[in-house]
């Protein structure tokens, strides 16, 4: 462009030592190198996280120990068998059996925990105590949420199987199998369908008229939105997807009681993972330790409760 010199482009915190008409500028590119630095964000970002559900699932709970042990007795007691034969007018009745049985759940400890040095917190420009605390608290949150959904996997009720994809059918079956075994649903009314995202989009790919994306498609009043990709309830089933499965092809269907939780009521334990902060006790105060600490237990409490979506 005429009136403006060419040459070399010029470095952010370069000094111009001199011009002259119709030649370059003479730079000296030291004073950017050392004085011209890149600046930092002071915050530290995390992983991006799955949600953490299934605890809530445990509606079970041992809340009346007898007293403290390393498992939870729970106890069946059989209803008696319908008596539909008249009474006989002379004929005492004969005294009923009351069947009973039990499941036992089991407690053990888990924990994690780590440990900043004084020269971290010294020279990190990044202060890194709140840090470690956080990263703490969501390890407690997912070493359960694993813990619980493990005990899911042991169900022996399965829905779908190796061939078949996601689809309606299969809350359809697994919904009527569940009322055919007197399975309340939760609070609410609804049992719960806990699926993987491959599972959502394989629901929401139905485009028959038996099928999600039609029934939503041309019923909008229902509350779903297919624009807004809400699959919602649907087949009585409130639909919950967490990517937090065991794997993308392994779902759960859930009604009440159909996962019991046992913990300690000791002092210091309790329904949910403890934060420990540790005592600082090497001889200079250099190492200071964070952690969790928990005393738990799941097991299915009742198998006609849980069924396994099992997809491909």
């Amino acid at each position: 462009m005429a009136g403006y010199p060419t040459g070399p482009a010029y470095t952010p915190g370069a000094t111009l030592i001199g011009t002259q008409a119709g030649s370059d500028p003479t730079m000296d590119g030291s004073v950017g190198a050392n004085l011209v630095t890149k600046a930092y964000e002071l915050a530290a970002w995390g992983t991006l996280r799955p949600e953490l559900i299934f605890d809530q699932f445990a509606t079970v709970r041992a809340t009346r120990q007898s007293h403290r042990g390393a498992s939870v007795q729970f106890s069946f007691v059989d209803d008696l068998a319908e008596a539909t034969t008249p009474l006989a007018e002379n004929l005492d009745v004969d005294s009923a059996a009351i069947a009973s049985t039990t499941i036992e759940v089991g407690m053990s400890e888990y924990g994690n925990a780590v440990t900043t040095t004084a020269l971290l917190r010294g020279t990190s420009m990044i202060p890194f105590d709140p840090i470690a605390a956080e990263r703490v608290g969501y390890n407690a949150g997912a070493s359960i949420d694993t813990l619980c959904r493990t005990a899911l996997d042991a169900a022996t009720n399965t829905v779908g199987g190796a061939a078949g994809a996601m689809g309606s059918d299969l809350l359809r079956t697994g919904v009527y199998e569940m009322k055919a075994a007197n399975v309340r649903p939760f609070s609410g009314g609804s049992y719960v369908a806990v699926i993987s995202p491959k599972q959502e989009a394989a629901l929401k790919a139905e485009a028959d008229a038996a099928g999600w994306r039609w029934v939503v498609g041309t019923n909008p009043g229902g509350g779903n939105s297919i624009y807004m990709g809400e699959v919602g309830m649907y087949e009585g089933v409130r639909i919950v997807v967490n990517n937090h499965l065991t794997d993308e092809d392994t779902g759960y269907l859930l009604g009440a009681e159909g996962l019991a939780k046992a913990f300690s009521s000791a002092p210091g334990f309790g329904p949910t993972p403890r934060v420990v902060v540790s005592p600082v006790v090497d001889k200079l105060r250099r190492f200071a330790s964070i952690g969790w600490h928990h005393l738990v237990g799941y097991k299915v409490f009742r198998e006609e409760a849980v069924r396994i979506i099992s997809t491909t």
